[in-house]
């Protein structure tokens, strides 16, 4: 038993202290027989009551047999904020056993996952609805029925076969962070899988979700080691690999993932022709997961020409985990300049090019070059560095605006757009009709020369209830139905002076788009019934 956290007065811990958590690298059976590797996550101390349940997070273990949930402690008793962490057993059947283990397990990945995203966006990321995310880490459901539940705040882990076992799914570090990401995403935004979501924004859902658990795994450089000396088919750590086999030890190491949890198996080579037309969310999702890994495949072997010939297994391991979790810290990044609602490809990439240009303006190892290129391979366009930011389309704003209520008051930025008609009509809202919702949010970054940048982040949806007839005449819609919901939306980003810095608009009353989204009765009706599948609960994941 180790001691992960000093004993110390609740008053002597400070903001932001971290504590290092072990967890199961990948899962609980190892390779070849061997014992499974494990890793040490730090995550934010926090008091910590018996279940474990913390301020955000609460795990539930239920008993192997029965419905009875049975609290678990991590910490030391009598002091909640001192956290005990425990090695695993190194035998399965005691591994599969150990209650304590798990909640440690489960709960140290959800709480890394949770900190990855805020540190990343420098903002805390909310619930949909607000309170506790409940992780039933040994749950009644199959594997298959493994999930997020939208509306209720919980995920559900079942468990599969293996070895004549059933090992709790809840044991594998990516599914957990899949399925924490799915709640992360719903509570950042809850339009993107409500019932006006379409099949792209929940395809997007799930290719986020399967990047974060891919790279939140892959930046474990005892991991990316352990797939580099199986390539090599070797036990010595200074064989050398090719560029190709790099590209088979990530991809590999992807479909290992892959085969036994919720992720989808990414393309390496030919993408399927018209893929942007499947009816199914997590087959396009796939194809921008492998683009994505296609480019820090990109990255890892640029890197490595960088560091030059004569590298050990283990110093290319380190290159593989550093790129890794760069990329993936810009692709979550992205994710604040991205609308509120119908996000598409386009979008998401639009959102990593312009927030990662923010944060690193030099980009002297091409990292958002890689990632334009592969979009571009699988037919998403690039986007053009000017204008990025879109404000240049908006010229001579008013400020009518009191910096201090524009960070927290959403009537302030309402009275933004209302005190500047170029950006109303950008927006094309609708002016019979009030916003559905607006949120305001600030965030701090520290951008790599040191500095701490601050902006404000605000978003608003509008929904408009047209009848057949209206829905016609103003936007073209063809439809039998007596009434149809449109909505559009935007996302405006100021800086720390309350200047407009960046704007992403879905305009609301724009008859090409909403025609382009909608297209008739019979696609709509197609589209609610494969996503109706989805959107509630974030479950069948799993093959």
């Amino acid at each position: 038993m180790a001691v992960a956290f000093q004993d110390k007065a609740p008053g002597d811990i400070k903001a932001g202290q971290m504590v290092p958590l072990t967890v199961l690298a990948e899962g609980p059976i190892g390779s070849n027989g061997m014992a499974p590797i494990t890793t040490q996550l730090r995550i934010p101390v926090e008091r910590l009551r018996r279940g474990p349940t913390g301020h955000r997070l609460s795990v539930h273990i239920r008993k192997w047999r029965g419905t009875n949930v049975v609290p678990v402690s991590l910490t030391v008793p009598g002091n909640p904020w001192q956290f005990i962490s425990e090695d695993p057993p190194c035998e399965l059947r005691e591994l599969l056993d150990d209650s304590r283990f798990l909640a440690q397990h489960v709960y140290g990945v959800a709480a890394s996952t949770l900190h990855l995203f805020e540190s990343t966006l420098g903002r805390r990321m909310p619930w949909h609805p607000e309170g506790r995310l409940i992780l039933k880490a040994r749950d009644l459901v199959t594997a298959t029925d493994t999930g997020y539940e939208r509306g209720t705040n919980i995920i559900r882990f079942g468990s599969i076969d293996r070895m004549g076992y059933k090992v709790p799914t809840a044991l594998y570090r990516d599914i957990v962070a899949h399925e924490v990401t799915h709640a992360i995403l719903d509570g950042f935004r809850p339009a993107w899988a409500d019932q006006l979501a379409g099949i792209e924004q929940l395809a997007i859902h799930e290719a986020l979700a399967d990047l974060v658990a891919i790279l939140s795994v892959f930046s474990s450089r005892d991991v990316v080691y352990r797939q580099l000396l199986a390539a090599a088919g070797k036990t010595g750590p200074d064989t050398a690999l090719d560029d190709d086999a790099l590209m088979r030890t990530l991809f590999d190491f992807a479909r290992d993932l892959y085969a036994r949890g919720p992720l989808r198996e990414p393309f390496v080579d030919v993408v399927p022709d018209n893929w942007q037309d499947n009816p199914e969310p997590h087959a396009r999702g796939t194809v921008v997961v492998g683009a994505v890994l296609r480019a820090v495949h990109r990255l890892w072997m640029e890197r490595n020409r960088r560091m030059g010939e004569g590298q050990s297994l283990q110093q290319m391991a380190d290159s593989g985990s550093i790129v890794g979790t760069r990329v993936l810290r810009m692709v979550i990044r992205g994710l604040s300049y991205m609308p509120p609602v119908d996000v598409l490809w386009r979008d998401l990439l639009r959102g990593i090019i312009a927030a990662d240009l923010d944060m690193v303006p030099e980009d002297q190892h091409g990292y958002r070059e890689a990632i334009q290129e592969e979009f571009s391979r699988i037919g998403i366009r690039r986007v053009p560095l000017a204008n990025i930011s879109g404000v240049e389309n908006y010229r001579g704003l008013r400020y009518p605006v009191r910096l201090a209520a524009l960070g927290s008051d959403p009537q302030e930025v309402q009275r933004f757009v209302w005190e500047n008609p170029r950006l109303l009509d950008a927006a094309r809202l609708e002016r019979r009709t009030p916003l559905s919702s607006t949120r305001v949010r600030t965030s701090e970054r520290v951008s790599p020369d040191g500095f701490v940048v601050s902006e404000i982040g605000a978003s608003f949806v509008q929904t408009v209830r047209m009848s057949r007839r209206e829905a016609s005449i103003r936007l073209g819609l063809k439809t039998k139905s007596e009434y149809v919901d449109i909505r559009g939306g935007g996302l405006l980003r100021f800086d720390a002076g309350g200047r407009l810095v960046y704007a992403a608009l879905k305009p609301v009353m724009a008859r090409e788009r909403q025609s382009a989204m909608f297209v008739s009765d019979e696609q709509h009706a197609a589209e609610q019934e494969v996503s109706s599948g989805v959107q509630g609960r974030f479950h069948r994941t799993g093959d």
